[in-house]
């Protein structure tokens, strides 16, 4: 019976322990840089409510982590590039180790898929600085996020109604993918009308996997949005809708 308890006490000192430093982070420590792993939110989350209930929004400067607290503005130094930009924590990531950033944010410094950062704790009084990185990625925002280049990109007409019977209706395989950050990437190229009709399918080799067009289309529309994918996707082609 003592032992048992002893093994409860100590169970419940755990857990208290481990929830206590799951929720510290040293916010004192304004000079330790502390590696992490830079990535950035996928568009569904736009307009979702953050963990401090804010709404999400790609094109402010804020960021998630599993424990640094609330409302912390940190420095943010992609390894790779040495670009910095301060970033407010307003959300949680589950993933330990791993700073989840806006686009803007994001691609401010460089970030494309999952690249190693350093985060640095600011103390207060950062607010200005961090409004005033507007005017100063603006141009950075818009080379490296594509929309300088948006006029150049190929204009797909909308795609044709699907058609009712699953019967010889056609898709268009757009390529294959390794991750769902590379897909993500990939489905960016299309316009937000096609982008709704991408879906990512297993693969025959091992870890691989296939991003789809579900068109739905007869065969001879099919060919024909298959023409004008080809623009962005050289190695598109056709594929049967089971």
């Amino acid at each position: 019976m003592v032992a048992r308890r002893y093994i409860l006490i100590l169970c419940s000192l755990l857990a208290m322990t481990a929830t206590a430093w799951a929720q510290s982070f040293p916010t004192g420590d304004t000079v330790t840089e502390y590696p992490h792993k830079g990535t950035f939110y996928h568009d569904r989350f736009e307009g979702r409510k953050t963990a401090n209930g804010e709404i999400f929004d790609q094109n402010l400067f804020t960021a998630a982590h599993w424990r640094i607290k609330l409302g912390t503005m940190v420095m943010v130094t992609n390894q790779n590039t040495g670009l910095q930009v301060i970033v407010r924590i307003n959300d949680r990531c589950p993933r330990h180790g791993v700073l989840d950033m806006t686009h803007r944010a994001a691609t401010a410094i460089g970030i494309r898929g999952c690249q190693p950062v350093t985060v640095r704790i600011l103390p207060e009084g950062y607010e200005e600085q961090w409004l005033a990185q507007d005017q100063l990625f603006d141009s950075v925002y818009s080379r490296l996020s594509g929309t300088e280049n948006a006029s150049r990109q190929p204009v797909l007409p909308p795609l044709p109604t699907p058609s009712t019977s699953r019967h010889n209706a056609y898709n268009i395989s757009l390529c294959t993918i390794t991750s769902h950050t590379e897909a993500f990437e990939q489905i960016q190229k299309l316009p937000p009308s096609y982008q709704d009709k991408v879906v990512i399918q297993p693969a025959n080799e091992t870890e691989k996997m296939n991003l789809i067009l579900e068109a739905q289309l007869p065969k001879d529309q099919a060919e024909v949005v298959l023409r004008q994918v080809k623009e962005i996707f050289p190695n598109s082609r056709l594929a049967p809708h089971f």
